[in-house]
């Protein structure tokens, strides 16, 4: 992606792709564990990326 992902944590804002990528939304990091990544979208639930998948707003 086009944003610097070096300085993520929980907390961080992000935009996540879901199912194939059409559709980004944004949510925040509640869980890292290497380059895994878990994003809670408010009442939409949590999906588990990779830094690769997403972007920093």
């Amino acid at each position: 992606m086009d944003h610097k992902n070096d300085d993520l944590r929980i907390g961080s804002v992000v935009d996540v792709p879901l199912d194939d990528g059409a559709i980004w939304r944004f949510g925040w990091i509640v869980e890292i564990d290497g380059d895994q990544l878990v994003v809670d979208l408010g009442r939409d639930g949590h999906v588990t990326t990779t830094l690769d998948k997403i972007r920093r707003l």
